[in-house]
């Protein structure tokens, strides 16, 4: 029998009583794509490169036991949404993340779920589709959280939740939940068999001088509205096909935005993060909506290098450029919709 059901039975509680968790969603400065398992393993490159940072933006989640309860109790204010039931009616929200990770924990470990009561919330601070990894940040702090309230220690909860959403069906890369796991400003490497390895070539804390120097000339703007679009992803599956050595070159965008960050040189991280737009644009024509462009236009005439967040099509772009333009760049594109990210 398991320890937390004994436990239970016992009437000693489980690991904790309750517990909690704060997990920041990150943007990435370049290299997200190449992070993709699947197309690495395919067209046989050699290995991807991404460097993300954390963002001061964050998903909290609380988990408890009520002893007087048999069911599971999942809250999400943020979407206005509550599910209530036993672990299948749980499996049974296909399409819901935090159900389908809280479901796979507890069925893979047997752990006795009897009275979990799960809330998440970012407090209205993170947008739906932003483009910051929010869904695999959730996961992975839903993984974290839930295994130190039932006292289940040596998991790797980025792979656990990668796992969990490839099993939903979605094809992404690692990055996110590495990111977030780690915090801080990070440099991973994506490599080895089936191109499953993730190599952490370098991860400065949030209060290194790094972190800061690259965090502070950061503006994150989401233009109100998705680049999600079935055709994008189409215009990538073709063109990828047909040159899978743009996975090298937007790696080495990564690798170059690294090097730049290391020496604290402006003008070479902004290529970089430019160079890595470029790719994604010849991609997809799509990877930038009208707005984005107007957006983006209005960062260029401020001297700031730009780029989506995420390659999944989410809303959100990263400007990168002097601190002290920030407040003129905001005052140009709130007229054009949408809403800092901080």
């Amino acid at each position: 029998m398991n320890r937390a059901k004994k436990s239970r039975e016992a009437g000693s509680g489980f690991a904790r009583e309750k517990a909690q968790i704060k997990i920041p969603v990150r943007a990435d400065l370049a290299g997200g794509t190449s992070d993709i398992a699947f197309y690495l393993e395919k067209y046989k490159v050699d290995h991807g490169s991404v460097v993300n940072i954390s963002l001061p933006v964050e998903i909290g989640i609380e988990v408890s036991i009520v002893e007087s309860s048999k069911e599971i109790k999942v809250i999400m204010p943020d979407l206005g949404n509550v599910v209530e039931g036993d672990l299948v009616k749980l499996q049974n929200q296909e399409k819901d993340n935090a159900c389908q990770i809280i479901s796979h924990f507890l069925r893979f470990f047997a752990l006795d779920f009897r009275g979990l009561r799960v809330k998440i919330s970012s407090q209205g601070k993170i947008p739906p589709a932003s483009g910051l990894g929010t869904s695999s940040a959730m996961g992975v702090g839903l993984v974290e959280v839930l295994a130190d309230l039932y006292g289940v220690y040596g998991i790797n909860p980025a792979e656990f939740t990668y796992l969990v959403e490839t099993s939903m069906g979605l094809l992404g890369g690692k990055q996110d939940y590495y990111a977030a796991w780690l915090s801080g400003l990070n440099y991973m490497i994506f490599h080895g068999p089936h191109k499953s390895l993730v190599s952490i070539k370098e991860s400065f804390p949030t209060n290194h001088q790094l972190y800061c120097w690259v965090s502070q000339k950061m503006v994150i703007y989401y233009c109100g509205e998705s680049r999600s679009s079935g055709k994008m992803n189409q215009e990538f599956k073709a063109k990828i096909a047909r040159d899978p050595s743009v996975f090298a070159e937007i790696a080495k965008c990564a690798d170059n935005a690294f090097k730049a960050i290391l020496v604290k040189d402006e003008k070479a991280l902004s290529g970089a993060i430019n160079q890595d737009r470029d790719l994604h644009l010849e991609l997809s024509s799509l990877y930038y909506s009208k707005k984005m462009r107007q957006m983006a236009r209005v960062g260029e005439e401020l001297g700031y290098a730009h780029r989506g967040c995420g390659a999944g099509g989410g809303g959100c772009l990263l400007f990168w450029g002097k601190e002290e333009d920030h407040q003129k760049l905001l005052k140009r594109l709130h007229p054009l919709g949408g809403i800092e990210i901080k």
